[in-house]
């Protein structure tokens, strides 16, 4: 098992830190949101690291880690960020994005899974976006699944379509990446990739008659996109 930390953008939304350091080192009581996921990560034994970096990049060093640099990351956004990192692609692949802290108990269902693809979702989702004023739920990473397969998934789809929010995590089978990597080759023939969120890629992936399977997870989680985020992070993971 490898695990990828996309970690190469600028974090524009929550400048009272990112002048000096990227978003994924904001510390929540005391602890970088990128050590809170290595640390977590190694307690589910997984020690081959990677983080795709950007954005002051120098402010990143952590040992025994594995590092990759999305030289065009003032350019692009996380498809082709994720995609810089392509060489780790030959093992059991987790892949979390760099601005999330989460339980224990969340990676440890993602890892259970036995799909060749899974995301994480939560289905009461809409909680969490209670007092974000600045973070409505409109922005989250909806999801519409039907038959037990992830169908739409997307910040524009209407709440009538909504059962799920895609939290930034996932897992891909060592079987399975190579198929990954053509698809996004193929994709990339056809059109500038340049611009896209990986959620794009997904619902690509859905209309080539590709499953994409929820791993539904409960507990602690958050995303760190405003300074309020971060406040709320720091109440919620208190004793963390």
């Amino acid at each position: 098992m490898k695990s990828i930390i996309i970690a190469a953008g600028s974090g524009k939304r929550i400048p009272e830190f990112t002048k000096k350091i990227p978003k994924s080192m904001i510390k929540i009581n005391n602890k970088s949101i990128l050590k809170r996921q290595i640390d977590i990560m190694k307690k589910f034994k997984i020690e081959k690291i990677a983080i795709i970096k950007g954005y002051k990049s120098n402010k990143i060093n952590f040992k025994k880690v594995k590092y990759y640099y999305n030289s065009n990351f003032k350019n692009n956004e996380q498809l082709d960020s994720f995609f810089s990192a392509l060489k780790w692609f030959n093992d059991d692949l987790l892949v979390t994005f760099s601005d999330i802290i989460y339980e224990d108990s969340i990676l440890k269902k993602v890892l259970k899974s036995k799909f060749n693809i899974t995301l994480a979702i939560q289905k009461n989702w809409k909680k969490k976006y209670k007092n974000r004023f600045d973070h409505p739920y409109n922005q989250a990473d909806k999801v519409f699944i039907k038959n037990r397969n992830i169908i739409k998934i997307g910040k524009e789809l209407p709440e009538h379509e909504t059962n799920g929010e895609f939290l930034g995590i996932f897992r891909i089978k060592k079987t399975f990446c190579e198929k990954i990597i053509e698809e996004y080759k193929k994709l990339k023939n056809k059109k500038d990739t340049q611009k896209l969120q990986l959620h794009n890629f997904f619902n690509y992936l859905i209309k080539r008659n590709i499953d994409l399977k929820p791993t539904y997870v409960d507990g602690k989680f958050m995303e760190i996109d405003t300074y309020n985020d971060y406040k709320i992070a720091k109440s919620i993971f208190s004793k963390n």
